[in-house]
């Protein structure tokens, strides 16, 4: 028998301090799973793109996944959307670690409505929660606030938070969960600082998930636990976490000095590698992780001293360390840490740094404007810089708006250094390798993302769902970077598959990784999917789900003023290298957009028609 509902969501009016409690019941479940589907329904109900990011309309959606919490591998993820204070289109952000799957027993999401006349934090107990008073907390960096909060109501609590960035309200900012984890991109810790919501923190130790067919749900996920753990990709991870920056430098993959250098000699200096050696103290995985990438280091002296800091990611080491030209491990570590305190996304806070180095080389940005010396690789000026950003002071309450804001402010030219899609700067994947990876960039309802498709993985040949899909299998470079049609099919089908994975609440690597080792793993979540609600879905029944995610963004999107225009790769994207594998390499990507749109269902200017829209049950909108 089907369960007629899964679980609750709570409602919280900060202003007027009061609450209700919805039930999400099979309808939600069959149209969105959980997760950002259900938050971008609710965000267009409430016709949020109507308000200024930092006005307290604009509804901040916290929810799990439908797996998240359960007995299935990696499925301690949840996400956070609201309209933008970065990009000022639709925001999202996912973190994995413990607190989605404390929150999952109690709740499968909360809507923050309105704003707070002091500061607040939201507390947790089974059934019982209540705002309390978050004066003493307002202030303190993301690591003492968690410690604080755990020292006065217990270590069991599972905490997400803000730091000093998201309580000033700077648009880069996060939200921290567990210490290591973060929300990280879109700006999701200023929504909760506009709030005045310094935390929430959540404790269940009664209340179980339930499942229509438990023995058969954990069956499989122990299954699927022990296959994931002997993937090869698991072994690197479990060593070095995602800091695989050597290998990357050697797939062309890296982008140094803001998009110009195709290579860079110090690559190995900054690796997981020198890290594992150097700094290891320990595995920090999250919920049911058979990959446990998560690591805690600890610097022990030195100008960079720092204890019970998470490593840092590829992504951060890349924008610090390549883009900035910084080879002092220690530094980006520092600078990991820094962020990771004080509340701020690494990828974007690196890269508009390096946004600003390139405007002081030309001369665009002078000593006096920024108050000292700013060259590549300087890790000290850097370090102070980020420090400016994250207190939003000086010449860092320019910059604390992103590369693309400050550049409109800035003017002389400096668009001409830019790297952001829609306001969100590129992460650390070179599309000069993979065209379709810059399609991919270009649509992606975000900004640039690579969390939200594919494509690096699938041409690369570390995917093995492609047959599932019917989608294209691994490519050499030749045949990737061309402006393909073809390509165009694969992109969209993936696009609707990470939508699926981010409303399931689970890690990618399950889908990447996992799909390596495990033959037909789409097939036996469909199995999980049943052993759970009792609802039997189809593989095109999921991917509808996904497509309708992936189509209520774009709307969303559209009411924020997105097109076509929008859906274009920025200058330093398709600048052309002198040397390498991608020489001469220019990203173009219209042959595919044009299919894309076609595939999409979307007219010639990115709007997506109204059959599209009553195919997908959501043309009320």
């Amino acid at each position: 028998m089907v369960k007629a509902d899964i679980g609750k969501i709570l409602e919280i009016d900060l202003e007027n301090d009061s609450h209700t409690v919805n039930k999400y019941g099979r309808e939600n479940i069959e149209k969105f799973l959980g997760g950002p589907g259900y938050a971008i329904n609710y965000l267009l109900d409430e016709k949020t793109y109507n308000h200024d990011p930092l006005d307290k309309r604009n509804v901040l959606a916290l929810m799990t996944g439908l797996l998240t919490g359960t007995a299935y591998p990696c499925s301690g993820f949840y996400s956070v959307s609201a309209r933008s204070p970065q990009t000022e289109i639709y925001g999202e952000g996912l973190s994995g670690g413990f607190f989605a799957a404390e929150l999952r027993k109690i709740f499968n999401g909360i809507v923050f409505k309105n704003k707070s006349d002091s500061p607040k934090y939201l507390l947790i107990e089974e059934e019982h929660f209540e705002l309390k008073d978050a004066s003493n907390l307002w202030g303190l960096t993301t690591d003492k606030t968690i410690k604080e909060l755990n020292s006065k109501h217990g270590k069991d609590y599972k905490i997400a938070c803000i730091g000093p960035s998201g309580e000033k309200q700077v648009p880069l900012a996060c939200i921290m969960n567990d210490h290591h984890r973060a929300v990280g991109r879109t700006g999701m810790g200023a929504i909760m600082g506009s709030k005045n919501l310094k935390a929430i923190a959540v404790k269940s130790s009664k209340k179980k998930i339930e499942y229509h067919d438990e023995d058969n749900f954990h069956k499989i996920s122990q299954l699927l636990f022990k296959s994931f753990q002997k993937s090869p990709m698991a072994e690197i991870l479990r060593t070095y976490g995602t800091n695989n920056i050597t290998y990357f430098e050697r797939l062309y993959d890296v982008p140094h000095k803001n998009w110009t250098l195709h290579k860079w000699r110090e690559v190995p200096k900054i690796s997981g590698e020198v890290v594992f050696e150097k700094y290891h103290i320990r595995n920090k995985p999250c919920y049911l992780c058979p990959f446990m990438c998560g690591r805690e280091i600890e610097i022990k002296e030195g100008p960079y001293k720092i204890e019970n800091a998470a490593g840092a990611e590829y992504e951060t080491t890349a924008a610090f360390g390549a883009m900035c030209l910084i080879s002092d491990v220690e530094a980006i570590a520092y600078l990991n840490d820094l962020c990771n305190i004080m509340g701020v996304d690494t990828i974007s806070t690196g890269c508009t740094i390096s946004f600003a180095l390139d405007c002081y080389e030309h001369g665009i940005l002078t000593e006096e404007d920024i108050g000292f010396p700013l060259e590549w690789g300087d890790a000290e000026a850097i370090v102070k810089l980020a420090r400016l950003i994250c207190e939003r002071e000086g010449i860092g309450k320019t910059l604390s708006l992103g590369s693309r804001k400050a550049s409109e402010i800035i003017g002389k030219g400096s668009e001409q250094f830019l790297t952001d899609v829609k306001g969100l700067e590129a992460p650390m994947h070179d599309p000069r390798g993979i065209f379709p990876l810059g399609l991919q960039y270009a649509t992606s309802n975000r900004g640039a993302c690579h969390g939200r498709g594919y494509a690096n993985d699938q041409y690369s040949g570390f995917t093995g769902f492609n047959d599932s899909l019917k989608i294209t299998k691994e490519k050499p470079m030749r045949e990737r970077t061309i402006d393909d049609p073809k390509f165009a099919k694969d992109i969209a089908l993936t696009q609707n598959l990470a939508e699926v994975v981010n409303a399931l609440g689970i890690c990618k690597q399950t889908m990447t990784s996992g799909s390596q080792i495990v033959d037909g793993l789409l097939e036996k979540l469909l199995d999980v999917l049943y052993y759970l609600t009792g609802i039997k879905f189809t593989l095109k029944s999921l991917m509808q789900i996904g497509e309708r995610i992936f189509n209520l963004k774009r709307l969303y999107n559209t009411k924020c003023g997105i097109t076509r225009k929008d859906d274009v790769l920025p200058p330093r994207l398709k600048l052309p290298l002198e040397k390498g594998l991608t020489k001469n390499k220019v990203v173009t990507i219209d042959l595919m957009l044009e299919e894309y749109y076609k595939f999409r269902g979307w007219d010639d200017n990115g709007i997506p028609t109204s059959k599209k829209l009553t195919e997908l049950g959501i043309n009320h909108f």
